[in-house]
């Protein structure tokens, strides 16, 4: 009886408790806690162990549909076994999408506004359990990811033309990102001489083919990736800004997508990892 005892007591200790003498942490009872919270509608409610450390917690929006368009209104809260929390407030949102890096789950929303989008980014932290914003947070929208550690950004800016000294016309972009197994790090970009691009198979094509003045080639490290910039004049003195975007593999380039605007060398250069320089591919 006694060994009994010591094997139901074990079975006890492994039942993902929120606390002594609290619920589960089941999604039913995390749901629970959040509906006797709040008065609104749950839109989206995200059930998941963020931390990797066993034990799930939730997001959540809670607000309502503001049109048939897709946008929402509400709030982002975070519940756990320690209670439930606001953590921001804005008209017009996309609901919860969910995304997975290396053991560890990250909650993205994207918050609309006329010009584009931005992704608010939330985890939580691994020490001490508490939800956080991401650095990243808000630098860029459209958060995809594209494999198990890299993810692009699209950044919105006015630089499709300028006129003079003035930036007009706005684009969207993609830059690229990726978790390094503790955070988020964006792959920063370092000038390329054309001369050294020209090595690489199928480039002199590319840059040959350019109907106008190859400007800032920048090349993105172990992604790949390396943006040609070039301008082409307007008629009415105004100059065109347009890249094409290549990606590198064994020596060789392909064209991976062409357009409007200018690259910078990174889009949130506090967390940007840059190539060393200078760049050869002899």
């Amino acid at each position: 009886m006694k060994n009994i005892a010591i094997i139901f007591l074990a079975l006890a200790l492994l039942l993902p408790m929120a606390a002594c003498g609290e619920k589960p942490v089941t999604e039913a009872n995390l749901r629970d806690m959040l509906q006797a919270k709040i008065s609104e509608q749950i839109l989206a409610f995200e059930y998941a162990d963020y931390d990797g450390d066993g034990t799930a917690e939730a997001f959540a929006f809670v607000g309502e549909e503001q049109d048939e368009g897709g946008g929402h209104a509400g709030e982002i809260w975070f519940v756990s076994a320690g209670g439930a929390d606001k953590l921001e407030a804005y008209d017009y949102w996309g609901l919860i999408d969910v995304f997975a890096f290396g053991g560890r789950k990250f909650a993205v929303v994207e918050q609309y506004f006329a010009t584009g989008g931005v992704s608010r980014i939330w985890g939580v932290d691994a020490e001490d359990g508490q939800p956080y914003r991401e650095k990243l947070s808000g630098v860029g929208g459209g958060f995809t990811q594209l494999d198990g550690s890299n993810f692009t950004l699209c950044h919105s800016a006015l630089d499709a033309f300028c006129i003079g000294d003035m930036l007009m016309g706005r684009t969207e972009k993609p830059y690229w990102f990726f978790w390094d197994g503790q955070s988020f790090r964006e792959h920063g970009g370092v000038p390329l001489a054309e001369q050294e691009l020209r090595r690489l198979g199928g480039a002199a094509e590319v840059l040959d083919g350019i109907d106008g003045v190859p400007g800032e080639i920048f090349y993105r490290g172990t992604s790949g990736i390396i943006n040609v910039n070039y301008t082409v004049p307007g008629s009415n003195g105004d100059t065109g800004n347009y890249y094409i975007t290549l990606q590198m593999s064994e020596g060789a380039v392909t064209v991976l997508e062409e357009g409007e605007g200018r690259y910078l060398p990174a889009l949130a250069p506090e967390l940007a990892v840059y190539p060393k320089e200078p760049v050869t591919f002899a």
